[in-house]
């Protein structure tokens, strides 16, 4: 039930702006083809891919596309930061774009699917059939080589990230998700059947370990990338715990004393029922869950408690994730606001975290949405819908 508090405010919010639910623009974003990806970054902030593996950096103010590059692998998400573009090529290995000059990889193919990381000196990606973490450097043909290799396998679909665990100040080292099985917890609702058993903190250059988590049988982590968390004087890493019970939300950070160990800072309940998932979302701050995105849709906002994770009911009817899609959040931030689409996906409903994630807004869209990326200047919230289209979805009054 909501508290009174939560009603009163509910209620002041709508007062306040009587037609918000109807307010909002949504507007073409101009392509020449059907786009089958959408990332932030480039030189117009906004990358697509189309289905044939074009790559275009769109408008978002609604001039046209500009081609960047060919032959790209649609499926395989890019990743930019640092002046370039890193995706995967259609033959497996990795292209590069910068300052409008292509670059190519050498033999070595990247797994399909697996993310990678784009960092000053190097490109982080996984290997196709080892599914080893790869450091890839720039050569001087300037062909891109790998410089070092993971001991490790992790997972085939595995989406490396940054994070400073230890409060060390230095920019950060890998944290990647391993251990990969397909065996112990038999749901696969987010792109095959393989899920985590490790989690580990890998030296960015050496890719040696740091630290890491195993977890002992039957629990796995049923996610593709953890999601950084301030925690303390320091970061954490939000992911999803699955057993017997379900999924359960946790935070996974540097173990208290054992220095080469993380550890479970907190958890916060399980669902209760096998098969039944969580998708996490966060702005690096907050921590927010929607419990069963595919049979109901509740979002959780969640607080430690001590050394738990204590979650309450703050929305119903919401999604922000698609069974069998790699797609793990279908959210947005735009400051203070939380944008995430309704359960059947053709909506975009748009939450305020300063009046206790009030709705501001719900915004009707042509086609259901399958990924969205938060436009520069944090006002509009770009869509990529079913059918291929991008729409720049602005709401109204909303700062």
């Amino acid at each position: 039930m909501l508290s009174r508090r939560r009603c009163l405010l509910l209620a002041a919010a709508v007062a306040a702006a009587p037609s918000a639910r109807a307010a909002g623009v949504v507007r073409s974003i101009a392509a020449t083809e059907p786009l089958r990806q959408l990332r932030a970054g480039g030189p117009s902030g906004l990358l697509a891919v189309g289905a044939h593996g074009t790559l275009w950096a769109l408008s978002p103010s609604g001039a046209a596309a500009i081609r960047l590059g060919d032959g790209l692998d649609p499926l395989t998400p890019l990743a930019s930061g640092h002046g370039r573009i890193a995706a995967r090529h259609a033959d497996g290995g990795l292209w590069v774009w910068q300052d409008g000059q292509v670059q190519r990889g050498q033999r070595e193919a990247l797994a399909p699917q697996a993310g990678l990381l784009v960092l000053p000196l190097a490109v982080i990606g996984v290997a196709a059939g080892s599914h080893r973490l790869l450091r890839l450097e720039p050569g001087a043909t300037p062909a891109w080589t790998t410089v070092a290799r993971s001991a490790e396998a992790v997972l085939p679909d595995a989406r490396p990230l940054l994070a400073d665990l230890d409060a060390r100040g230095d920019g950060g080292h890998l944290v990647v998700l391993a251990g990969p099985d397909s065996q112990r917890y038999g749901h696969g609702v987010l792109g095959d059947g393989v899920e985590a058993t490790r989690v580990l903190w890998l030296e960015r250059h050496s890719l040696e370990p740091l630290r890491e988590l195993e977890l002992p049988a039957p629990h796995v982590i049923e996610d593709i990338a953890p999601r950084p968390v301030a925690l303390g004087r320091g970061s954490a890493l939000l992911t999803v715990r699955a057993g017997p019970q379900g999924g359960q939300l946790g935070l996974v950070a540097a173990h208290a004393t054992q220095s080469r160990a993380l550890e479970w800072a907190v958890l916060g309940n399980p669902i209760g029922t096998p098969n039944r998932w969580m998708a996490p979302s966060t702005d690096g701050m907050r921590m927010l869950a929607v419990h069963t995105p595919h049979i109901g849709g509740v979002l959780h906002e969640y607080r430690v408690e001590g050394r738990s994770l204590v979650g309450r009911v703050v929305a119903r009817g919401v999604s922000t994730h698609r069974i069998g899609s790699r797609e793990l959040d279908l959210a947005a931030w735009l400051g203070q606001r939380l944008v995430l689409p309704q359960q059947d996906g053709l909506a975009l409903r748009v939450l305020d975290a300063r009046a206790d994630w009030a709705e501001l807004a719900s915004i009707t869209l042509p086609a259901r949405v399958a990924q969205t990326v938060a436009l520069p200047g944090g006002q509009a919230v770009a869509a990529l819908l079913d059918d291929g289209r991008v729409v720049a979805v602005a709401a109204a009054g909303l700062s």
